[in-house]
């Protein structure tokens, strides 16, 4: 009888728990996630070009790097982790924290430590002490004319002394990457703690090539500084990078800009940016001999130039995703259903005849799923075409993923009225199962008093 009592009560228990389980499936509402899927595709098959490499030029140059401008791709390289001294091409750093520190018009004075402080055999400009001259002014006379002296005057202005402004550059050059290089001042004059490489040299350029300002002054060839507070002549200055001086028998139409440096420790030093035909390369020559750094930078550029090709890296028809379109109403997430993503074009772009395409990579920007209408053509994620050598990841291009399918979302009226439905269809199972669960209770109950009478009466029989 006992055994008979428990085993009722299981089966109750199981009953309910079943109903209860159902009803909260059919109505319980999931927390809706978007989430980011990246995907890395095949790289396209290997492509032959029709022409080959162009040769690779001698240099005399000790150390020398040329790279990409735009994705960072070296092309070319010697000795280019050397630690080599750079002179007065530290100024691109210099420049470039100078842009993002001041004005143009904001005043700059020259101390005495700024005109007397660095030593005999110092480039400069002839700056007197307490003269005043602006940021813009200053700027050209650090870029075109090497000028040391106002190197410490903006160094001054913006951080109080050389030391401090010093720690504010190597914080940057750790930024940029330049992790082999050291700066001991903001020019470059000689000093055995201060040192770089040609491949920290050329992320320095690319990074101050992102700023328009310094791109402007590299590319200026002659500029004049007018009378000051304290001289009452104007000075003339010209840019000391022959490959852009029109007069020169160095002169390259190709080069947009650069810097010069020189000391005897370092030998002849030179950056530079070349651009043709969208092609854009940074040049670094190192421990160089005089006007060698124009024929050897000049040659590699040729060099680089002579290396690209339009290839396509990435072909419409290698891919198809799915989205899904959903709509919330009252917090509730309704799916619409799955919409077709498609890339909107191919991808093409100049790049090395040499590159390894199996280094170029395909990753696909698509969320989960999108809220509201969807119409064909409209943009719902993106694939970047990137160049990773394992260590890092060079941007190549974009392409738009569109949608390739038209959904529409749902009326508000309809969905309030659907909603009402459901509302009136959950009370009504709510009655039907709570009406269940006490029928089958008094049920149970009946049973159980039936049981026990017919235990007891067996039990009064037993005793006569």
């Amino acid at each position: 009888m006992k055994l008979n009592l428990i085993k009722a009560f299981i089966y109750c228990s199981i009953l309910f728990s079943f109903l209860l389980n159902n009803f909260s499936y059919s109505f319980g509402e999931r927390e809706s996630q978007k989430t980011e899927i990246t995907t890395q595709l095949t790289a396209p098959p290997n492509q032959k070009s029709a022409q080959t490499p162009p040769t690779v030029p001698s240099i005399t140059a000790e150390s020398a790097i040329l790279i990409d401008a735009d994705t960072g791709i070296t092309l070319y390289e010697k000795d280019a982790d050397k630690k080599r001294y750079p002179a007065s091409i530290t100024k691109i750093l210099t420049s470039l924290i100078t842009i993002e520190n001041c004005e143009p018009n904001e005043k700059i004075k020259h101390s005495h430590e700024a005109i007397y402080g660095i030593g005999p055999g110092s480039s400069n400009i002839g700056m007197r002490e307490n003269e005043e001259i602006t940021v813009e002014q200053a700027l050209h006379g650090i870029l075109l004319a090497s000028a040391n002296e106002v190197c410490v005057a903006v160094a001054e202005h913006i951080s109080g002394n050389s030391d401090n402004f010093m720690k504010m550059a190597n914080e940057r050059l750790q930024h940029i990457g330049a992790t082999n290089t050291h700066f001991a001042n903001p020019h470059g004059f000689h000093d055995d703690n201060h040192y770089t490489t040609a491949r920290d040299m050329s992320l320095i350029m690319k990074e101050a090539l992102k700023n328009e300002t310094f791109v402007k002054i590299i590319s200026t060839y002659s500029y004049t500084i007018p009378p000051t507070n304290i001289v009452n002549v104007k000075r003339p200055l010209h840019n000391s990078n022959k490959l852009i001086n029109p007069h020169s028998n160095f002169y390259y139409e190709y080069c947009i800009g650069g810097k010069t440096g020189f000391t005897d420790e370092a030998g002849n030093t030179l950056v530079t940016y070349f651009q043709k035909d969208g092609i854009k390369l940074i040049c670094v020559v190192l421990k160089d001999q005089g006007t060698n750094t124009y024929v050897d930078s000049k040659a590699l550029a040729e060099y680089g130039f002579g290396l690209f090709e339009e290839k396509e890296l990435f072909n419409k028809n290698d891919y198809t995703g799915i989205i899904n379109e959903v709509q919330y109403f009252h917090n509730k997430k309704i799916e619409l259903g799955k919409a077709s993503v498609i890339p909107k074009d191919s991808f093409k772009a100049k790049v090395p005849k040499n590159i390894d395409v199996n280094k170029i990579k395909t990753l696909v920007s698509l969320p989960e799923e999108k809220e509201g209408a969807l119409k064909i053509g409209d943009t719902v994620g993106e694939i970047d075409i990137v160049y990773s050598d394992g260590k890092t990841i060079r941007p190549l291009g974009k392409v738009d993923l569109i949608s390739n399918t038209n959904i529409d979302t749902i009326s508000e009226d309809i969905l309030q009225e659907k909603e009402n439905m459901e509302i009136f269809w959950k009370n009504t199972l709510r009655i039907l199962i709570i009406t269940g669960i006490v029928v089958l209770s008094i049920g149970i109950i009946i049973t159980l008093v039936m049981l026990i009478k017919k235990y007891k009466s067996n039990k009064e029989n037993l005793h006569f």
